[in-house]
């Protein structure tokens, strides 16, 4: 069967998409999503889960796509890499923002209350300049700016990983061997 980008970009940005998501859901059942004072260690979890799945599903799936190529007699340059790793960037950044904003907006809309007061008591706002900043505060802790907020994350920071791994993973032209 011949490697199809469009089938591959999506199968692992989806997979990359839903486990930064399980990952978030998985510190909501912990509780740590329950109090303003929780919420510091788990962004801590929620970010470190992130981090090791962008690395686990760039690092298989451009891996996998090598394997691919060099069975079909193709070379695996880094331009082939990058544009995997930005297909499977954008697919994982859409599908970590629909489930951020579904997290927020559905399954635990508390959550907004939570970040709300943890962002003034952090900046240790008196109750009249919280009030004067409600509206940027209301924005602050939305499901909209979560869901930008996550998706642009998991956009740049998979799409650094990937072409970084794409640079470790390209085929390179064999060099003749230099006489001493």
């Amino acid at each position: 069967m011949p490697f199809s980008a469009f089938w591959f970009t999506l199968r692992i940005g989806a997979l990359l998409g839903l486990l930064q998501v399980a990952a978030t859901l998985i510190v909501y059942a912990c509780g740590l999503h329950g109090s303003p004072a929780d919420l510091a260690a788990g962004h801590q979890f929620e970010s470190i889960a992130s981090f090791v799945s962008i690395m686990a599903c760039l690092s298989l799936g451009l891996r996998s796509a090598q394997r691919v190529f060099r069975q079909d007699g193709r070379a695996f340059g880094f331009g082939v890499g990058a544009r995997l790793a930005l297909g499977v960037s954008s697919i994982g950044g859409l599908f970590t923002a629909a489930g951020q904003y579904a997290y927020v907006a559905f399954v635990h809309p508390a959550y907004s209350d939570h970040l709300r007061a943890a962002l003034v008591a952090g900046a240790k706002l008196a109750p009249e300049q919280a009030e004067a900043s409600a509206h940027q505060l209301d924005f602050a802790t939305s499901a909209l700016f979560r869901a930008l907020s996550q998706g642009m994350s998991t956009l740049f920071f998979s799409l650094l990983i990937g072409c970084a791994y794409a640079f470790l993973f390209r085929d390179r032209p064999a060099t003749p061997p230099v006489p001493v």
